[in-house]
């Protein structure tokens, strides 16, 4: 198995004096109350003051000065039992480090920041293949566990290890991967739902053919006319005509008569063509040449052709009438002539010799039957018993003669020396017998067969059919009538191709059109005559540039497959075009273009491959396997190659590495072509498109993994939806169902936050959500139905709104069983407003358990007269206490679970008092810097993949003032990133990474 390394140099640091100029004077103060407890014995709070006695190394160790400086400020320190700082000493203290930190923040300002080396997270990992390969595979399910570093983020470089496990699995996860792709010569890299693995040549075959003849028909589909439409023959004859006789442009008369301008220009070389030779075809194809020049008497010669087409097809069922059930005709069966003749004395029997002579052209009717009524009765017994009863009459009727001659042909055969039964009548087309009806009847049936006893039955090809109107000429086709033949013969062949050719010039269903425009991928490009219908270039002047270069692509695929035998340069040039697909598909992983040494590499690998007789998808599938494993595609595009300059501090991002770093910032994925045209060129590097490009982005539904990833791990929620901490049997409300909603809730709220640009105020006092019925209802919401998740406005009233109104915050902040108001609050104070709090003493009692809030509250407020417990739960206990009107799995309550009413009050140390959600909302909207300060030092620490440093502090500053003057736009914030010093350099530091 091939590794590779991956080396760490450690990062320049900020340099300052050793000595701060009144370090002296400070020391003491903190040696005098501090060092008791910080220091390398007791280490409370896992710091140790009395190290940085001789030196406080401030620039390493800005951290820690900085938790100093603001527990002091918050009074949380020294605690209250301990010696206390006087105003003075406090002043002094804090003054020392708010300077030296104001000092190292100007002295750096905009620097960079070290950034280890980041691989992608599991999220983004995913994230990347998902816009990579088109699909979702979860691959990362398998990876370790990210952890969170730096701001709290996975994306932090100084958390995201790389050990010989996890490479492991990378190659494993790249295996699956490739496993799932075809690479083909035209459509070149293509993922599927399920693993493809192995292939034979006929397997390939199989997929090229199949995936050309389906594109076809779905391409195709939208265009066709559907079986319940009006494919307007006659319009399409006229207009043929029109342009004929008036010179009218086809396109013009198209456009004119609302007619498919692809399907005229088909109809128009139907007509006029003598090609195929067909006399079916002839039956549109000579009346219509035929037509006279007078447009009236055109047009109504126009409707009968139209009428003789339609008659061959079946209109209450398409695909079931006679142009269906021709090639299933047989000599054997006997077909039925039947049909009403109401009112009528005679009909017409028609026998066809379909206009090629009449050799084996004979007809037997074996039995006629009638109907009166709904009564069936023989025609041959009403026959003999009618002529009876005639000729008893005197004088004989006048159409008894007429009788007797019908039945004087029962059991005669047309050709001498032949005998048939008594019962039988036999016709030799081609010819019409006119015969007489009982009176009264209202149906008639006429069965006949082929006369297969025949010498001549090879020859036969005949129709019959019956019509009580003029019938129609029998020496020709009849159209719309069965030809019947005697199966396996010559003529049976010869007269079944003839047919054929009209079934493919009017194919009489949808789907058998839709066959006609996939049976493209035999004509070797030559269009069809079928009329309605595509050839490549119609469908390419229908579909635009890209699915004609598709089409061009598929047809590259069947071209180079559809041959088992190969020459060698036809073998080249299918290697040649793998790996040019090869090569793109690495430049779109590795996020950058590749060099020519690279190029080598990867050609080596797959003909290395082909040596050990691999085929070459298998080989191909060997180069996918060693991209998706090299650092070029599991790093980030931030790492530099050797400065030649080592006086050099930080380097400017080429335009591949701000690609990278932007779409990886805003999708948490790799960048899309747009980007990369951007990247490309070099245009990306411009403010103005660097700004656009910005935007474009945010409002792309890629931007949803800001929401995930960004908000969704600054606020806890994310992974919300995988694992639930709810007692379950005191809670049975709370199904996985409701749990994913709860995530969902979360995730739109932030989504549109992101992608409508909207103020990042609502994130505390925003007026709305997005519900679907499930949730709604869990709320107590009216009005909301489906499962569709949508925004709801003006859900203050029920509490709702917002951050803290979502069941998923008020949920994760709670205990299994009971809320916990040191949990919610800890969560406002702490991830919320961003101020830090003391780790709690040791050996705290815990509480004693209760589910009853007013209890609860009791219990702590006795815990709060502990004076080392104070500090903190006087500060956060408050901000807890105003969502007990919320139980652990986010529903509104007004009293507990014994009836109690739920006090939801609270009051901080500075004196300010609120009641219930609405209250701590405008709390919150008062202390809006603080929690601006917050979100700006996450944002810009999730968008650097590093902790936010005292250089960072102009930026910071800036960022809040854009939100300030944009009416909290959240874009605003973005942008002060984008374009900063931090995000469009990076420190001139070693290469991190060796290439494969």
């Amino acid at each position: 198995m091939r590794r590779f390394a991956v080396f760490f140099v450690p990062s320049v640091l900020f340099v300052l004096p050793a000595r701060s100029a009144d370090w002296k004077a400070v020391e003491p103060m903190l040696a005098a109350k501090c060092y008791e407890c910080h220091n390398a014995d007791k280490m409370k709070g896992d710091v140790d003051l009395k190290q940085f006695a001789a030196d406080p190394k401030l620039a390493e160790e800005f951290e820690i000065w900085t938790k100093v400086k603001d527990t002091i400020d918050n009074g949380d320190m020294p605690p209250r039992k301990a010696k206390q700082l006087t105003s003075d000493e406090k002043a002094a203290i804090t003054g020392w480090v708010q300077n030296g930190l104001d000092v190292l923040a100007e002295a750096k300002s905009g620097d960079p920041g070290p950034v280890t080396m980041r691989r992608l997270t599991n999220a983004e990992y995913d994230n990347t293949l998902r816009d990579l390969t088109g699909r979702d595979y979860a691959l990362a399910k398998e990876f370790q566990t990210d952890g969170g570093g730096g701001e709290g983020f996975t994306n932090t470089g100084d958390v995201l290890f790389m050990s010989p496990a996890a490479i492991d699995k990378y190659f494993a996860a790249a295996r699956k991967l490739a496993d799932h792709a075809t690479i083909m010569p035209g459509t070149g890299v293509v993922f599927h739902p399920n693993r493809i693995g192995l292939r034979g040549p006929e397997q390939v075959k199989a997929q090229a053919q199949q995936g050309l003849y389906v594109w076809y028909q779905q391409k195709a589909a939208p265009h066709l006319p559907k079986d319940d439409e009006n494919m307007r023959e006659a319009d399409y004859m006229l207009a043929c005509w029109k342009h004929k006789h008036a010179k009218t442009p086809l396109d013009q008369l198209a456009k004119d008569m609302k007619l498919s301008v692809h399907f005229l220009s088909n109809w128009w070389n139907l007509v006029n063509s003598t090609e195929p030779k067909s006399r079916y075809l002839d039956l549109v194809r000579v009346p219509w040449r035929e037509l006279p020049a007078d447009e009236k008497a055109a047009h109504e010669r126009i409707k009968s052709i139209e009428a003789d087409m339609l008659s061959w097809n079946n209109p209450k069922k398409p695909g079931s009438g006679v142009q269906r059930q021709q090639q299933d005709s047989d000599g054997i069966r006997p077909y039925v002539m039947q049909g009403p003749v109401n009112g009528k004395t005679h009909v017409n029997l028609c026998f066809g010799d379909t206009g090629d002579g009449n050799k084996g052209d004979i007809a037997l009717v074996t039995q006629i039957d009638y109907h009166i009524g709904k009564q069936k009765l023989n025609y041959l017994t009403w026959l003999d018993k009618t002529i009876a009863e005639k000729r008893k009459q005197t004088p004989p009727p006048p159409n008894l003669a007429e009788l007797e001659n019908v039945r004087a042909l029962y059991g005669k055969h047309p050709q001498p020396g032949r005998s048939i039964e008594p019962n039988v009548l036999a016709f030799a087309a081609p010819q019409v017998f006119k015969l007489p009806l009982p009176e009264g009847a209202n149906w008639l049936l006429v069965h006949a067969r082929l006369d297969m006893q025949n010498a001549e039955v090879d020859e036969a090809s005949i129709q019959w059919t019956m019509t009580t109107e003029t019938p129609r000429d029998v020496t020709k086709i009849i159209p719309g009538v069965l030809t019947i033949w005697k199966r396996s013969t010559k003529k049976s062949g010869e007269t079944m191709n003839d047919f054929n050719k009209m079934k493919t010039a009017f194919p009489d269903m949808f789907e058998r059109r839709l066959e006609e425009v996939a049976n493209n991928l035999y004509r070797g490009g030559r269009p069809n005559y079928t009329v309605y219908y595509f050839s490549d270039d119609q469908l390419g002047q229908l579909l635009g540039q890209n699915d004609k270069n598709y089409l061009a692509a598929m047809k590259k695929d069947w071209g180079y497959n559809a041959n088992p035998n190969l020459n060698k340069q036809q073998q080249q040039e299918y290697d040649g075009a793998l790996l040019w697909h090869l090569h793109e598909f690495t430049k779109r992983a590795w996020r950058r273009p590749i060099t020519d040494e690279e190029i080598k590499k990867l050609d080596a690998l797959y003909f290395a491959s082909r040596a050990k007789e691999l085929d070459r998808e298998s080989a191909a599938r060997e180069v996918l396997v060693r991209v998706l494993v090299s650092p070029n595609f599991l790093f980030k595009a931030e790492t530099l190659p050797p400065i030649a300059d080592a006086k050099t501090s930080e380097v400017p991002l080429n335009a591949h590495e701000l690609a990278s770093r932007l779409s990886y910032f805003l999708w948490a994925s790799l960048p899309d072509w747009q980007l990369r045209k951007a990247a490309d060129d070099g245009s990306l590097l411009k403010p103005e498109v660097l700004a656009a490009q910005t935007q474009r982005m945010l409002r792309d539904p890629k931007a949803a993994a800001l929401a995930k990833e960004y908000a969704g791990q600054w606020l806890k929620f994310n992974g919300f939806d995988e694992k639930s901490t709810v007692d379950e049997k005191k809670f049975p409300q709370f199904t996985p169902e409701l749990r994913n909603d709860m995530q969902r809730e979360a995730v739109e709220f932030f989504t549109h936050l992101v992608r409508d640009d909207r103020s990042v105020s609502d994130i505390i006092g925003g007026d709305y959500t997005f519900l679907n019925e499930r949730l709604a209802k869990h709320y107590g919401i009216p009005g909301v139905t489906g499962g569709d998740f949508r925004e709801v406005k003006g859900i203050a009233q029920h509490h709702r709104g917002g951050l803290l109104g979502m069941a998923a915050i008020l949920t994760k902040t709670s205990r299994p069983h009971r809320t916990s108001p040191v949990v919610r609050g800890d969560y406002l104070y702490q991830v919320v407003l961003g101020i830090a709090s003391p780790p709690p003493p040791p050996n705290v009692p815990e509480l004693k358990e209760t589910s009853k809030p007013s209890s609860l509250r009791e219990a702590l407020m006795q815990h709060r007269t502990d004076s080392a417990c104070a500090v903190c739960h006087e500060r956060i206990d408050p901000l807890g206490f105003a969502l007990e009107s919320f139980d652990p799995i986010g529903r509104f309550r007004a009293t507990d679970e014994t009836g109690g009413k739920i006090d939801d009050t609270g009051e901080m140390t500075d004196g300010s008092k609120f009641t219930g959600f609405t209250g701590l909302r405008d709390y919150l909207k008062k202390n809006e810097p603080q929690f601006l300060t917050q979100l700006t030092r996450k944002l810009l620490g999730y968008a650097l993949g590093r902790q936010t440093l005292p250089s960072d502090k102009k930026l910071l500053q800036q960022m809040q003032a854009s939100l300030k003057a944009n009416n909290g736009k959240f874009s605003a914030a973005v942008l002060e990133i984008v374009k900063s010093r931090q995000f469009l350099n990076r420190r001139a530091e070693a290469t991190v990474a060796t290439n494969p």
